[in-house]
Parts: structure tokens; C-alpha cells; sequence
């Protein structure tokens, strides 16, 4: 649907992500991960997988990262370490200085990652509404997002905000989905996502 003009005061992409729409790694259908707002100070979002179709058992597990940047005691070299992912909690890690081969117990610096199993096997989700663009990549979180991106690029005049200052989320987007010559055609691309 065309509009005549567009004005949005949406700052980030974390507006549209109380719900992300994906694959279903078990049946390819459409799936969701929904938002469980355990903790409102989190910079990280915690979500619940959910499957209609086949209704499969997705687990978000949380791992941790080690890393140490330290001055070696025993010598003028400085100590970078930063462990794989795992599961195991560790109050101390213990390293080994590259120059001087002295191994030292330090308290580390901890970092926790997540990681999406299915059947055991990690796993990375694609979204549903997505699909190659003249070699880019044209994607939405959800369908209110979709519909977002739709009233953009069909606007004839494309307006910034008065009463928000800095970078909008239509400032971030890839140049493709801002240029004219690309509108009918990404109008049918959207239209062929929501009918999916």
C-alpha cells in the first residue's frame, strides 16, 4: 500500500523483538522466539523457542567465556587469554605466559554467551521473513517490522522526526532498501514474505 509520507521515531531494532519469527530447525515451518523479560536492567535477551507445527524442543544455553589481560609477574610480557565457550564455572584459570613460560592462576574476566541446541547440536536460527535481494540480504524480525519496512519504502516523502534527536532506524538501513529504483520491486518481495 502506498502512503505519501513517512515519518518514524523508532530508535532501534530492539522495538520489534518481543517476538522474532524463524525456521523451525526440525520441521522448516514458521516458528517463534518470544521475549521473556526475566530482567529489564539485562542488555541481553533471554527467549523461549515455540513451534506450532511440530512443536520441537529448542533450548537457549548459556555458556561462559574466560579471558585474561594481565602483565606477567615474572617478566615484561602481558598475558591475553580468552577460553572457548563452556559450560563449566571456573572462579580461577590458569595460564601460561608465552615468554617466560611461568604458569599463573588468575581471577578472570567472565563473559556469558548463548547458544540454541536442538537434538545436541548447536544451532543457528535464519528468519522467516527473509530473502536475497539483488546479492543482499532483505529481512524483517516479524511481521510488524515487515510492515514497517513496507510503509518506508513506499513512501513517496520520507520525513525525520522533529521531536527525536540522533539516529533513527531508518538511518541504519542498507542502502538498497533506501534507493527508489528498488521500491516496486521490494514492494513484491514483501508482498511474497507475507504470503508466505
Amino acid at each position: 500500500m502506498e502512503t505519501n509520507r513517512f515519518r518514524s521515531t523508532i530508535k532501534s531494532l530492539a522495538a520489534f523483538k518481543d517476538i522474532i519469527n524463524v525456521h523451525c530447525p526440525n520441521c522448516n515451518e514458521k516458528a517463534s522466539l518470544h521475549r521473556k523479560f526475566e530482567d529489564y536492567r539485562s542488555y541481553r535477551d533471554h527467549y523461549e523457542f515455540r513451534c506450532n507445527n511440530c512443536h520441537a524442543e529448542v533450548k537457549e544455553m548459556k555458556k561462559f567465556i574466560y579471558s585474561v589481560d594481565r602483565n606477567c609477574p615474572f617478566c615484561p610480557a602481558v598475558i591475553n587469554y580468552r577460553s572457548l565457550p563452556t559450560s563449566k564455572i571456573k572462579k580461577e584459570v590458569e595460564v601460561t605466559c608465552n615468554d617466560c613460560k611461568e604458569r599463573i592462576c588468575y581471577t578472570p574476566k567472565v563473559e556469558s554467551v548463548y547458544d540454541w541446541k536442538f537434538k545436541g547440536e548447536n544451532i543457528e536460527f535464519t528468519y522467516w521473513f527473509s530473502e536475497r535481494f539483488k546479492g543482499e540480504m532483505f529481512w524483517a524480525v516479524n511481521e510488524e517490522h515487515l510492515i514497517y519496512l513496507e510503509d518506508f519504502i513506499s513512501a513517496k516523502q520520507r520525513q525525520r522526526s522533529k521531536e527525536n534527536y540522533g539516529m533513527m532506524l531508518v538511518d541504519k538501513l542498507p542502502q538498497f532498501i533506501k534507493d527508489k529504483k528498488n521500491r516496486d520491486e521490494l514492494l513484491k518481495l514483501i508482498l511474497k514474505l507475507k504470503n508466505k
